[in-house]
């Protein structure tokens, strides 16, 4: 945008400095050919004079004397012809019958004034072509045809148009830097702050304002809305965060005292098929107190303001597999990992911990008891600057991958467009325990940190789950 807007004001300006300079150009090269051709009309009238004495008298010498120095100076031509257009003296050969110059010799013969000349441009090589009436008398005697190259006068209009030119280019210049770019950064400064806040948050980030001080009058009016709308949206938000927090935690007492009642009706059932339905309804329960648990969790996450802090990521992933290794070797199941080592990434404290945490869970339960890996990797980011390196060897605006994959039947595209959707499970998996909140709370808390949670099909089958994180900037790897 900012480029249109320049383009337009250069475009508005450039008109305005032509539409300045175009008629003084024309003016002063005006002036200074009417110059150049008033001292030939004076030559002419010299000539002329001179001419009437000797087509009068027939003795020329003098007057072919004279033309020859002229001619010789001023490397022009001249020719003296009589009343039949016969020529009485000419030092080099002058053709009459070339259009322009027997046009301007008639005019002459029939004494009538010389035309104004026409506008010579410094590429218009065209010659001043001026005859002038010989009279006694008042009848005419011949004429006087002088032809001048228009070099000296074609050189002074360049001269001219190049001054007017560079001033011009310098005005635009100066116009562009001290008018155009100043006033089109005060115009765009709003909307970029505008453009900016929206992003933020769509990322979520309701608290995020913009001033209302800067700016044209519209732009300010829509500043000021912008602040009322994010307001709103932010305390609708933090109603139902207060919602889900309080109405989870008002729901656990009563869950507590339902789970324990459940419990104590043990004792006073005696048939297998009652001692059956209790223990569905207690485990009915546990399952419902997980699903509060997650709710909490998750309003806790959306409600934290935690700023991303420098990670180990190799150390957190080496940590998080040898804590879970026990559980797969209980299931039978095998877990590697590749983590080469001093990788760094950014992320909110303990982020990693729990995505890790769900993805491990998720594959030990979903895997099918496939051989399960996880890999940490360095993966070019957009705005990757080549040549500036951080700690962990990482440049400034690369990702650090962490990936948790397994090889059993993996997802469906449709199901991974619905995956980490809030309270989301696989139809093939409502048997398999969970409360299909892991992956929503996983893709949160990653994504509040500046990262994301990608799912993709493994190969040849299976579910790859990938936490992108922002590498350590150099800056901040070469000071933490």
């Amino acid at each position: 945008m900012r480029r249109r807007l320049l383009v337009i004001v250069l475009a508005l300006v450039t008109g305005l400095i032509l539409a300045l300079s175009v008629p003084l150009v024309r003016a002063t090269a005006e002036h200074t050919i009417q110059s150049a051709f008033i001292g030939r009309v004076e030559d002419g009238a010299w000539f002329a004079d001179m001419a009437s004495t000797a087509l009068e008298s027939g003795r020329t010498d003098r007057l072919e004397a004279a033309a020859d120095r002229y001619t010789a100076l001023y490397d022009s031509q001249v020719a003296v012809v009589d009343a039949d257009s016969e020529i009485v003296v000419a030092p080099r050969p002058v053709d009459l019958e070339e259009p322009q110059v027997r046009a301007v010799l008639l005019r002459a013969l029939a004494d009538r004034p010389a035309g104004q000349p026409s506008l010579v441009w410094p590429w218009d090589d065209r010659p001043f072509i001026l005859a002038e009436p010989v009279k006694r008398d008042g009848r005419v005697l011949g004429a006087v045809v002088v032809i001048s190259p228009t070099d000296r006068a074609r050189s002074e209009v360049a001269d001219h148009l190049t001054l007017v030119a560079v001033g011009s280019l310098a005005a635009l210049l100066a116009a562009l830097l001290a008018v155009a770019a100043p006033m089109v950064r005060w115009v765009l400064r709003p909307v970029h702050e505008l453009d900016r806040a929206t992003h933020e948050v769509a990322l979520g980030r309701l608290k995020t304002r913009v001033s209302e001080r800067t700016g044209a009058p519209e732009l300010r009016r829509l500043a000021n809305s912008f602040n009322a709308m994010a307001d709103s949206m932010h305390a609708s938000q933090e109603q139902q965060r207060a919602f889900v927090a309080q109405a989870s935690h008002q729901l656990r007492n009563p869950l507590t005292a339902l789970r324990l009642r459940v419990e104590n009706l043990e004792e006073y059932v005696n048939d297998d098929r009652g001692l059956h339905e209790l223990h569905i309804a207690a485990e009915e329960a546990d399952r419902f107190g997980e699903i509060l648990d997650g709710l909490l969790r998750m309003a806790r996450a959306e409600a934290s303001e935690g700023e991303p802090v420098p990670v180990d990521v190799t150390a957190v992933v080496t940590h998080r597999v040898d804590a879970w290794r026990t559980a797969y070797e209980a299931e039978g199941v095998p877990l590697e990992i590749r983590a080469p080592g001093g990788v760094r990434a950014l992320s909110l404290p303990d982020c990693l911990d729990q995505a890790l945490d769900t993805l491990l869970d998720n594959a030990l339960k979903f895997g099918d008891g496939t051989p399960v890996s996880v890999s940490v990797a360095r993966a070019p980011g957009r705005d990757s600057n080549d040549g500036r390196e951080d700690a962990g060897g990482g440049r400034d605006g690369d990702m650090v991958e962490v990936t948790v994959r397994d090889r059993g039947a993996g997802l469906t595209a449709e199901e991974m467009a619905q995956a980490g959707g809030r309270f989301w499970r696989s139809p093939r998996h409502q048997n398999v325990r969970g409360t299909g909140l892991g992956l929503a709370l996983t893709r949160l808390v990653v994504e509040a940190g500046g990262g994301e949670l990608r799912l993709a099909a493994a190969e040849p089958h299976g579910l790859a789950a990938t936490v992108r994180l922002p590498a350590v900037p150099a800056t901040l790897g070469t000071t933490t």
